[in-house]
């Protein structure tokens, strides 16, 4: 690999994030090592070769036929782009439904396949292992328990721990806090960073920030990724679109999504509660394919409710300003920190990136 070719995919932001990670590693480890990819704006400033934006379309449940096409278009340049410079290595980061195709493109062509930061079987249509099996030559899993689940379906699996313990910092918490009116909590307010869920979320969490400013008095930041958030934001409640967890670690409590955000939460120490919903129709598509109890890493970490979950018909505003309101109690705050904080030290030990590009680099 002194010379050698990568080609990388990512198609969220969030995954997107750790590929990014993942490719200055590789680029540290073999300065001369050419990295094509398909994704977003990070991938685009650091690969060799940019080939497609994916990450835009904001796939997500049921896709439309427009991100279908779309797709099949993106896979049809792959497969010329891999016939004029064939690489040496693939590495497929998340983001199955799509990803599963380049595999088998790849195997066709007799091209390892790398995969890092599996798809949850474990949470869905655990059927998809097979096509896994057959096409993947590693995968690069990030949560403790998936390692066994592969081996025991015939994937070549290695835990390399969660890279968020990389770049998510600990809230440092020095005193018991006590929340009310002289000193009103911090609340960060998160609606998620796909288009068809932000629709969904943001009345409901407006409305759940009103009433708290009218209880507690709180403050209130709204975290998202664009600054052009479709919604006029009351005068109470700041805009931050910096990504910066520095600031995130100001807050006193979260209202959230499950997903990336909540771990990234609970490992900083932030309580919170975790809102979803969906339109109707991805709803019970979604909710007729999953097998879990709970949709909150957290929880299903522990195998019980750590974090209060509101999903669609409970997703209402009075329903989540309760719940906030008495995790904010002094009595039921600290211990709560206390708990989300351990769950780091199961996520695995730092270097996380730099180890996935070291078996990548090696195998």
């Amino acid at each position: 690999m002194a010379n050698g070719k990568i080609f990388i995919s990512a198609g969220d932001l969030s995954g997107e994030i750790h590929a990014l990670n993942l490719v200055r590693e590789i680029k540290k480890l073999i300065p001369s090592c050419h990295i094509s990819a398909i994704g977003g704006n990070n991938l685009k400033l650091i690969a060799d070769d940019f080939l497609e934006e994916i990450v835009s379309i904001n796939a997500f449940g049921v896709l439309r036929v427009k991100q279908v096409l779309y797709l099949r278009k993106v896979l049809k340049k792959l497969e010329e782009c891999f016939s004029k410079n064939r690489p040496d290595k693939i590495i497929l980061v998340d983001y199955y439904g799509f990803h599963i195709h380049v595999a088998y493109l790849a195997k066709k062509m007799n091209i390892p396949v790398f995969y890092y930061i599996s798809p949850q079987i474990w949470a869905s249509r655990s059927g998809r292992v097979k096509k896994l099996a057959k096409t993947i030559k590693k995968m690069l899993v990030i949560l403790p328990f998936e390692e066994k689940l592969y081996k025991s379906n015939g994937v070549d699996a290695v835990f390399v721990g969660n890279p968020l313990i990389d770049i998510v910092p600990e809230k440092q918490v020095f005193k018991n806090e006590k929340f009310g009116i002289v000193n009103p909590p911090v609340i960060g307010l998160f609606p998620g960073s796909r288009r068809t869920t932000i629709k969904y979320h943001i009345p409901i969490i407006l409305e759940t920030a009103k009433i708290l400013k009218e209880k507690i008095n709180a403050k209130f930041i709204m975290f998202s990724a664009d600054e052009k958030i479709n919604c006029a934001l009351p005068g109470y409640i700041d805009l931050d679109i910096s990504g910066d967890f520095n600031k995130r670690k100001t807050i006193d409590f979260a209202i959230c999504p499950s997903g990336t955000v909540s771990l990234e939460n609970a490992i900083m120490g932030i309580p919170m509660v975790v809102m979803y919903k969906l339109s109707y129709f991805n709803y019970f598509f979604i909710r007729a394919i999953i097998k879990i109890k709970y949709i909150t890493m957290v929880n299903i970490l522990s195998g019980k409710r750590v974090v209060p979950e509101f999903v669609q018909f409970d997703a209402t505003s009075k329903k989540i300003a309760s719940s906030v309101l008495e995790q904010l109690k002094s009595e039921n705050y600290m211990p709560k920190v206390t708990e989300l904080l351990a769950f780091r030290k199961m996520l695995g030990t730092p270097g996380v990136s730099k180890r996935a590009a070291e078996i990548i680099l090696n195998s």
